[in-house]
């Protein structure tokens, strides 16, 4: 079975406009698919609440409010009703409060719950509180502050009035005065003023030139200065290669056998002759200190022992006979 053009039409044209009634109540936050409850609040003012603004537990968002209506027949108090999550239990101690949800004014229904001794169910009404704007919060606690602060202007006012005004019409007089001798001033001394500007035009240009003649005269210096450093740094290598090489000659002498430390270091037999002779010189010393008078003579008088003065007797001739 064909459909004819006027048919096609007919079902696109509805079939966009359920779309769009769909998506438009989706925007506004009407959910479709979703299980919920629905009560209802009288308010004597929704100071600005629309439909589709939150509804919240907590902080949390648990719905929205569904329609607000006007009730003529009870001296135009206002009736919304609100859409809850169906877990969402409330009773006959559930108070939803109308409050501010920003500092621009935004309004949302905020649920607050109590011991419920009787559970709602939908359709059923809750009791409604309005609470105070913002602007009326932000009023109370503000008038204290600016009646103090206009009760404190008064009294500095009282105070410092007369005399403070006087004070600082003189101070606005001096200084005006001040700026008239200032003025005075500058125009008796503009000449001197001028040349004195030409003097430290002058003295800058002639600075300039001579940093620029001082350059070339810095650049000698520590080409001088870098010379003489290098001097010095040869000069000083200079005298460390030829200690170096005297070292050397040194060593090669002693390596080679010359010279008595070569002899030492490279001939055993002098080194063991020098160590006997050590030791003998030992012996020698010990046994001097053992028997002194072995090696040394001497008496306080200046003779000798007795034992040692023995004198040999010459043995004498027979006188020959007389005749």
């Amino acid at each position: 079975m064909k459909l004819s053009k006027e048919v096609k039409v007919g079902l696109l044209a509805l079939v966009a406009g359920s779309i769009l009634y769909l998506g438009f109540n989706f925007l506004k936050g009407t959910d479709f698919f979703s299980s919920s409850k629905k009560y209802y609040i009288i308010y004597k003012d929704v100071d600005g609440l629309t439909q589709s603004n939150s509804v919240t537990l907590h902080g949390l968002s648990v719905g929205k409010v569904h329609a607000i209506r006007l009730l003529p027949e009870r001296d135009n108090l206002i009736q919304v009703s609100i859409e809850v999550e169906e877990d969402v239990i409330l009773g006959d101690a559930t108070v939803a409060v109308l409050t501010s949800s920003d500092l621009l004014g935004g309004k949302n229904i905020d649920l607050r719950l109590g011991k419920n001794t009787k559970i709602y169910n939908t359709g059923d009404t809750l009791r409604g509180y309005r609470d105070k704007p913002f602007t009326e919060i932000l009023e109370d606690r503000a008038m204290p502050i600016l009646t103090n602060l206009d009760s404190t202007v008064q009294k500095v006012n009282k105070i410092f009035g007369d005399q403070l005004g006087t004070s600082i019409q003189t101070t606005l007089h001096n200084f005006e005065l001040a700026s008239n001798d200032l003025r005075g001033m500058v125009k008796e001394n503009r000449a001197n003023i001028n040349v004195i500007t030409t003097n430290v035009a002058d003295l800058t240009t002639s600075l300039a030139q001579t940093e620029k003649a001082l350059k070339p005269l810095m650049v000698k210096l520590n080409a001088v200065a870098d010379t003489i450093n290098d001097l010095n740094m040869k000069r000083t290598i200079a005298k460390a290669n030829a200690a170096l090489q005297n070292l050397q000659d040194i060593t090669a002498k002693i390596n080679s056998g010359q010279g008595t430390l070569g002899l030492l270091v490279n001939d055993k037999s002098v080194y063991q002759n020098l160590d006997q002779s050590v030791k003998d010189l030992d012996k020698l010393l010990v046994d001097l200190q053992k028997n002194p008078k072995r090696y040394v003579h001497f008496s306080i008088f200046g003779g000798g022992d007795k034992k040692d003065k023995t004198v040999a007797a010459a043995p004498v001739s027979p006188a020959p006979a007389k005749p």
